[in-house]
């Protein structure tokens, strides 16, 4: 019997006021005729959000070893249906458990913690918010909800395995695809199951073998290579990092759908594909880019590790190959697919003096400040702050926004407007690293700055968040000379400062948030121990940064003290410059080609297209099914990656949706107001209202 159904409402005239309101039944959908022949209408399920179960009632897998509750980070029950999460579904619904026993009624499609504070005798215990897809018996009443909806089930994207390489089989002409990270692997992929050959990937870096060996060099020794590092190499500025893959694109969409999926297929926790905030950790990152790189190794993609691109072959505008540094003969391409990073500024300022179309776009700066986790555990979860040492629950997290506001008409100027009336930007945490370390990500010792990075189980004693502002066109006034690249320049100059401030040798200048509001140099004997390892030395970070910029940071630090008390006892290291890309390389919104330059695409973080490891792997999808039409590939044979076909998403390339951004994480409740910051100009100020806003 087919469990799809169609809803009717009836009407709740004449029911008392406490009476309950039912839908109706559910029914079975009808059959339409095609050309003489019935055929079943798409089927429906229906999906119910706004579930709720205390964390300590949903059903955790014992251990077989020592038959304790698994931690968090084993717990294979994260999708299943316990008692308390049907015993929800029923009270949603009004029905009888019984009806949701059936295998397969019950399908968990997200699970998020919510850990927000509750006001009054509630019950305070963080909870489980579940968004779950249902199949019911045809004929069960509902209870009216607006937490319900029917949802038609997708079709099925066909699928496509790798096939290894035929020997002496012909080779289309070259592509090349530059970077190595997110949006080139899939770019890669995408071509690769399209059924296009010749791929040739160019990284600067190492894989990640060699290079977690040359981190492993900085780190313990303090020897910088400037081609692998924190920045350069396999996996991108992400590999090293928390390795979110929260995204504002849609959790919903078949691109990023099939982007989770293809990491679950090289390694990943499954749990990522439920999960409202899924992160991998650093740990977890390496063995699944190795084991995506072997798969595109044995389908006939190759590899160009250590080699660095310094310009593309033009004939009569169209690329024919690209130059390689130290290489006298340039790597003949009919494409290039350029996805490079963050901080590929050299191939930028390449591509500017070449007359390439860039534009500027909005980013943010700041610093990264780190708190005991402990602290951030008891703000967060208060009485319930030792599940995390117990491992029943993940170290907590925050997200804080906060906007400019101009004082109440009659009132002087205070130190909550101080930011609006210099015209500052709207300020906000980002890529929060809970149970993590602060590492430093410069590329040369001249430039100082830095990221938060944390392992897969976050069981550092340390938190770390990026705290930044929205640069304003004023703070790039003085850098206007250097045209789209003026926010490059931008970087540069802050980064000289940090490293100069710290006196060199990669050392981070720091200072207590409670002083760099107050506006004097933290004592030596009074500085926190730090995650980074290089050294810290006390410092002014409140002189690093034009006026309007520290005094919205100011503004911000004071209200989200009021949000999460202790919060300016942390400690703000110098800085974080690259939360994303300042320069977006053009193209065309269909062709997706660079105008003008026939058969370069740009994609990715460092093209300004992306910001985040999931979306920038979806628009290297985007590219690679754009340039396998091009190259001829019929709509039908697109399979697998290069058959998701969508709607346009919105850029993710805003400043804080870099890196894996925290900013959109899993569909919990959340107030509406603070919680997406502009990404624009300065947002106005808001006459005598408070703009600072704790996102859970």
């Amino acid at each position: 019997m087919s469990c799809a159904f169609a809803i009717v409402l009836l009407s709740a005239a004449g029911t008392s006021a406490g009476a309950a309101r039912w839908v109706g039944r559910a029914t079975l959908p009808r059959a339409h005729v095609t050309a003489g022949v019935a055929q079943p209408r798409a089927p429906y399920l229906w999906r119910l959000s706004g579930l709720s179960v205390p964390y300590d009632e949903i059903g955790v897998a014992l251990s077989e070893k020592t038959g304790l509750p698994e931690p968090w980070w084993k717990d294979p029950s994260y999708d299943g249906v316990g008692g308390a999460l049907r015993e929800a579904i029923a009270e949603a619904l009004g029905v009888g458990v019984e009806q949701l026993l059936p295998p397969g009624a019950v399908t968990v499609i997200r699970r998020s913690l919510d850990a927000r504070p509750r006001k009054g005798p509630a019950d305070r215990r963080p909870r489980y918010a579940y968004i779950v897809d249902l199949e019911l018996p045809a004929g069960l009443k509902l209870r009216k909800t607006h937490q319900l909806e029917r949802r038609v089930v997708p079709a099925a994207v066909p699928q496509a395995e790798l096939q290894p390489a035929q020997s002496g089989a012909a080779e289309d002409a070259g592509i090349v695809v530059v970077g190595a990270g997110p949006a080139g692997f899939f770019a890669a992929l995408t071509l690769i199951e399209a059924g296009v050959r010749g791929i040739t990937i160019i990284e600067r870096g190492q894989p990640v073998e060699a290079r977690g060996k040359d981190i492993g060099r900085l780190i313990q020794r303090r020897e910088l290579l400037k081609e692998s590092n924190f920045c350069y190499g396999e996996g991108g500025a992400g590999t090293w990092s928390d390795g979110k893959l929260t995204t504002r694109i849609g959790r919903n969409s078949a691109a990023v759908r099939l982007v989770l999926e293809r990491l679950v297929r090289h390694g990943a926790p499954s749990r990522i594909l439920v999960d409202g905030k899924p992160h991998l950790g650093t740990d977890r990152l390496i063995s699944i880019l190795r084991d995506m790189r072997l798969s595109l190794i044995s389908a006939g993609v190759t590899f160009k590790w250590g080699s660095r691109v310094e310009g593309q072959v033009l004939d009569e505008g169209c690329v024919t190959g690209v130059t390689l540094a130290g290489e006298a003969e340039p790597l003949r391409a009919s494409a290039v697919v350029l996805a490079v990073g963050h901080s590929a500024r050299e191939l930028l300022a390449q591509l500017d003096a070449a007359g390439v179309p860039l534009s500027a776009k909005p980013f943010a700066v700041g610093f990264r400040i780190e708190h005991p986790q402990a602290l951030i555990n008891q703000a967060r979860l208060g009485e319930y702050a030792s599940a995390v040492t117990e491992g029943a629950l993940p170290a907590a997290d925050y997200r804080l926004t906060w906007q400019p506001r101009a004082p109440a008409a009659g009132n002087e100027i205070g130190e909550m407007g101080a930011g609006a009336a210099r015209g500052g930007g709207d300020a906000f945490s980002f890529c929060m690293c809970p149970g993590g370390q602060i590492v430093p990500t410069s590329t040369d010792e001249g430039h100082l700055c830095v990221n938060g990075m944390s392992f897969s189980r976050r069981q550092s004693q340390w938190a770390n968040s990026a705290v930044v502002t929205q640069v304003t066109p004023s703070a790039l006034a003085a850098f206007g000379a250097h045209g789209p690249l003026a926010g490059l320049a931008f970087q540069e100059a802050i980064e000289q400062t940090a490293a100069r401030l710290g006196g060199g040798n990669l050392v981070a200048p720091v200072q207590l948030a409670s002083d760099f509001i107050a506006g004097r140099e933290t004592e030596a004997a009074l500085l926190p121990t730090s995650s980074y390892r290089l050294g810290v030395r006390s410092a002014r970070l409140d002189q690093i940064y034009p006026p309007e910029l520290t005094e919205s940071l100011r503004a911000a630090l004071c209200e989200w003290e009021r949000l999460l008390p202790g919060f300016c006892s942390g400690l703000l290291h110098g800085v974080e410059t690259r939360t994303s890309c300042p320069v977006q390389i053009e193209r065309d919104r269909t062709t997706l080609e660079c105008p003008g330059l026939a058969g370069v695409y740009p994609t990715g973080e460092g093209a300004g297209w992306a910001g985040g490891i999931v979306s920038a792997a979806v628009d290297g999808v985007r590219v690679g099914r754009a340039l396998a039409i091009a190259r001829g590939v019929p709509l039908g044979a697109l399979l697998g990656l290069a058959a998701a076909r969508e709607d346009e998403p919105d850029v993710d390339a805003s400043p804080g949706a870099a890196k894996g951004s925290d900013r959109h994480g899993g569909r919990q409740r959340m107030p509406r107001r603070g919680s997406k910051p502009s990404v624009g100009a300065a947002a106005a100020p808001r006459e005598g209202k408070r703009t600072a806003r704790a996102v859970y």
